[in-house]
């Protein structure tokens, strides 16, 4: 049995942190063989935070209120250096986003999702993997409900209002049920009531958030807890019940706060309530927004000013000579008297006067609280157990395939564009028959024109893919959801049945027009090698996409590749003078292949005596003039070869993301 400590103290001592001058990319090899210069962002920043405050970080434009925010996270990655540390155990990433939740500025979800799906969904990844299904939709009831979002569960999140979606985000991160909360601009795009009602639910997480026993035992497990018999009756009718508590301040706020359940108690804390610390990066908050703070920190160019009780705030400036107007917002006179003494070229003072007056508890190296007092909290917490690889795969496919399915829309008008191409190629080539000398040529230009189309259509139809999905992977692997792993194979595995399902739509039209005469099994033979192009040119664009990281870059860098890929693709160049290039080019695999199950089984071509030109008595000859192999297992090794070279791309380009992510962080 363990129980979630009431009185957790986060410290963190010394940060600093540098990023690259100039931005970085997976194709600017050469910076990585010289020094690259730094830009330091974070100077020497501690301070420490206890569950029950509110704290607010403010700061100008570029002090660094975000940095620092995703500096105690453990949110970034990069040259930072210093200490974060839980009741004197050092926090590494993986500890940090165990026990809190991250806020981003800007909501990033799937918007074709509603409200529940969502947290449905995430509740798969967040909770114990032995939860069961009753315990996970409970959960996300209790949320909703927590959040004021009952109304709005079966909502899709792109029709929410903004102040919808951030409590969902708050309760996205509320499932894991963390002592820990880092919100940046929490209040960013918010009217001045929604505003209100974000922090206002913040500030009742820190004092008043009660847990009740299935939410945590669906969260970690129903070994890490043990209740004694006789309360088993008490649990059970506390189970099915939530009070509701109405919060008695601000009576234009009372309708949407009035929701928030107060659930039943499990811990067994002096004040029965498991409080939260909460720190919140914000700008220029309001008079009201800025009273439900308990304390604030000052920043300005990456260093802090002043940190402690908003109280002991206005001592801090009044010592110093600096008199708050009468009815004026203190956030707004301090962050003014911050700027103009900065401006002035008199910081230095304010940093003085930091060190001479700190009264929030200046970083000592002792630690508040015992060491042994979260150690058995945060060894449970390490062992928690998440769901499966496989099943992170089979969950993100389904989201994946749910999100299309729901934006049918665009995906029809992109469908609709591929026919008008099938059928294109259809009237060009319909006046191909019969097999004749002048239809050899056709022929072959007909199945090189099908092979492109395909390849371009989808290398170049998925170069969009990681520079749009890029914000969610990036903040979903690093909470530590799922692995980035998982992600990209499911990703590759959402294309595959659209893959062979647009290669037999596509190919059905030109087959009717020049190809039927050969039979069914020729439909099917050359409809498999056409889907198996569409699944290694997938792989292709996504190498693209990784490697140049944006679409304008990946489409206009692409012409090289292109050129090379269609040159050793063996309809325009003698591909035996170059054996070994050739089986680099994914149109070289896919064009044998096609010719080889079109001409294999031709055994006589109509040959008139009068010719200027060799004639091709059969197919096999017209294999071997084209210098492609003519033995048994040639198609097979083909399709072989473009199932090969899409792992290989995909693998790359699996490397590249990995390697982008690693150096731009999470957030």
């Amino acid at each position: 049995m363990y129980e979630i400590p009431t009185n957790l103290c986060l410290e963190w001592k010394n940060l600093n942190y540098h990023v690259p001058a100039s931005e970085q990319s997976n194709y600017a090899f050469w910076q990585e063989c010289r020094k690259v210069k730094e830009q330091r962002i974070l100077k020497d920043v501690s301070g420490h935070i206890r569950t029950g405050d509110l704290v607010a970080i403010l700061g100008c434009s570029g002090a660094g209120k975000t940095t620092l925010l995703a500096a105690i996270a453990q949110r970034l990655r990069g040259n930072l250096t210093g200490d974060v540390v839980l009741n004197g155990v050092v926090m590494g990433r993986d500890e940090m986003t165990r026990i809190s939740g991250f806020l981003p500025q800007f909501e990033i979800n799937v918007k074709t999702f509603t409200a529940y799906e969502h947290l449905y969904f995430m509740s798969h990844f967040k909770m114990h993997r032995k939860t069961t299904k009753t315990q996970k939709r409970q959960r996300v009831n209790d949320l909703l409900l927590a959040c004021g979002l009952r109304d709005a569960a079966h909502t899709r999140i792109q029709s929410l209002s903004g102040g919808e979606r951030k409590r969902l985000s708050l309760a996205e991160e509320l499932i894991t049920d963390p002592p820990f909360i880092f919100c940046d601009e929490p209040t960013t795009g918010l009217d001045s009531y929604s505003a209100y009602t974000v922090i206002k639910t913040l500030r009742h997480l820190c004092t008043r958030h009660r847990v009740a026993k299935h939410s945590l035992t669906s969260v970690y497990g129903e070994d890490s807890f043990s209740t004694p018999a006789h309360s088993s009756s008490e649990q059970s009718t506390s189970h099915n019940s939530i009070e509701m508590e109405v919060l008695q301040s601000n009576e234009n706020i009372l309708e949407s706060l009035k929701e928030i359940p107060a659930l039943d108690v499990l811990n067994n804390s002096p004040n029965g309530r498991h409080k939260k610390a909460i720190i919140c990066s914000i700008h220029q908050p309001s008079s009201d927004i800025f009273e439900l703070f308990t304390h604030i920190i000052l920043m300005d160019a990456g260093r802090v000013i002043f940190q402690g009780s908003t109280e002991r705030a206005f001592e801090f400036f009044t010592n110093l000579g600096y008199v708050l107007p009468q009815n004026c917002n203190p956030a707004d006179f301090y962050l003014k008297t911050i700027s103009d003494s900065h401006t002035q070229g008199k910081d230095g003072e304010l940093i003085k006067a930091k060190y001479d007056n700190q009264t929030w508890g200046r970083y000592s190296g002792t630690w508040l609280l015992p060491r042994s007092y979260s150690s058995e909290y945060l060894y449970n917490i390490k062992n928690f157990k998440k769901i499966r690889w496989v099943y992170q795969v089979y969950l993100l496919l389904i989201r994946f395939m749910t999100d299309d399915s729901r934006n049918i829309k665009s995906g029809l008008i992109s469908l609709g564009l591929f026919m008008v191409t099938s059928m294109t190629l259809a009237i060009m080539y319909s006046g191909v028959s019969g097999l004749t000398q002048t239809s050899v040529q056709d022929i072959a230009g007909s199945i090189f024109m099908v092979s492109n189309e395909m390849i371009f259509t989808f290398s170049y139809g998925v170069t969009y893919v990681f520079p749009s999905a890029l914000p969610i992977m990036r903040r979903e692997v690093g909470e530590g959801t799922y692995s980035l792993s998982a992600y990209y194979v499911a990703v590759v595995l959402s294309f595959v049945p659209m893959a062979f399902f647009k290669s037999y739509l596509f190919f059905s039209v030109i087959y009717g027009a020049v190809y039927y005469t050969r039979g069914f099994m020729l439909y099917l033979s050359m409809g498999l090698v056409l889907g198996l192009s569409a699944i290694a040119a997938t792989g292709y664009g996504l190498f693209l996409s990784s490697f140049f990281e944006t679409v304008n870059m990946a489409s206009e860098c692409a012409g090289p590749f292109d050129l090379l890929f269609l040159i050793f693709g063996g309809a325009y160049y003698n591909v035996d003078s170059i054996p070994l290039i050739k089986y680099l080019s994914l149109f070289f695999y896919s064009n044998e292949a096609l010719m080889y199950n079109f001409w294999i089984g031709v055994d006589e071509i109509d040959c008139p005596k009068k010719l200027d030109h060799p004639c091709l008595q059969n197919g096999l000859e017209v294999l071997k003039r084209g210098s492609f192999k003519t033995a048994d297992y040639t198609y097979w090794v083909d399709c072989l070869g473009l199932l090969c070279v899409a792992v290989i791309f995909n693998i790359v380009a699996y490397f590249f993301i990995k390697k982008y992510v690693k150096r731009s962080g999470y957030y």
